[in-house]
């Protein structure tokens, strides 16, 4: 957000800078409906069939993770630098327009997120299919997990000072670079098929999975928010905060095991028993550790 002149508050203009805020707040729900109405088109089924008709609870999941994204992506648009003066009118619709502009852009970058999961992350089957006609809930928490990622790296892309649009697609390419690769070793790590296990019906593999994509998620956000210096820097710190978020979430999987369900294998919880708490215990720890990384770091 740009920098607005600064003058002496009182009453009347703290009331005036509440009213901008609610203005915000008014938009970016106005913001949710429009994302939604873009679902709606870029898919070939509809959502409100789905949802009020069909009461598709894989559709449901998938959904709650796409808005959460596009708040992500607006939180990540409007915050900058804080309004702290009254804003003229003209100066106020310029910044308004101009965060507006980036949460549209970040909706799209948004979409291309589904594409991405369904072409390089759940690349063995129909995720469209699997959500629809199979009313797989597994399916649905992966791609909320991923959505919820992507809106994460499109908010740090476009909530940094001092570049621009370029230099915020360039970073959103990063983030999903690093988003599918550690789907990929996160399959590998696993001494169960990822990919069977979700078409299977197993809400659990799917649970587990998707809570590690909002995990890697939390990390690129930190990986690509922060003020534009210069690229070797930027990309310096792109890289080693993705690299230690990447190996410490990664080795947590193997410490979970022995910390918190001794006497047990969570792969064979997960894929053998299908068990769903061994799943959220495994989220809620990649999660909360993801965010202890960002805060911290």
């Amino acid at each position: 957000m740009n920098e607005l002149t600064v003058v002496e508050l009182n009453f009347a203009d703290e009331m005036l800078l509440v009213g901008v805020d609610l203005v915000y707040i008014l938009v970016g729900i106005a913001l949710l409906f429009v994302a939604k109405k873009v679902q709606d088109w870029l898919t070939p089924y509809s959502l409100d069939v789905e949802l009020r008709d069909h009461d598709n609870p894989a559709l449901g999941l998938a959904l709650c993770g796409y808005l959460i994204a596009v708040i992500c992506i607006f939180i990540g648009a409007a915050l900058g630098d804080d309004i702290e003066t009254v804003p003229s009118l003209s100066d106020f619709a310029l910044v308004l327009a101009e965060d507006l502009a980036y949460a549209l852009a970040g909706i799209l970058a948004l979409n291309f997120g589904r594409v991405v999961v369904d072409r390089a992350i759940l690349y063995r089957f129909s995720v469209a299919k699997e959500i629809i006609e199979d009313r797989n809930v597994g399916t649905g928490a992966v791609e909320a997990g991923a959505l919820i990622a992507t809106g994460l790296i499109v908010a740090g892309a476009i909530n940094g000072t001092g570049g621009g649009p370029v230099t915020a697609l360039i970073f959103f390419f990063l983030g999903q670079i690093v988003l599918i690769a550690y789907a990929w070793f996160y399959d590998w790590m696993t001494s169960y098929d990822l990919h069977v296990e979700i078409e299977c019906d197993n809400v659990a593999a799917g649970v587990a999975f998707g809570s590690s994509m909002v995990a890697i998620g939390i990390v690129l956000l930190k990986a690509t928010s922060g003020p534009f210096i210069g690229w070797a820097e930027n990309i310096g710190d792109f890289a080693l905060y993705s690299g230690i978020g990447f190996g410490v979430l990664m080795v947590l999987r193997k410490v979970a095991d022995a910390l918190f369900l001794p006497g047990v294998s969570l792969d064979n919880e997960i894929a053998t028993d299908a068990n769903i708490c061994a799943a959220w215990i495994e989220g809620t720890i990649a999660i909360g550790i993801a965010a202890m990384l960002f805060a911290l770091l």
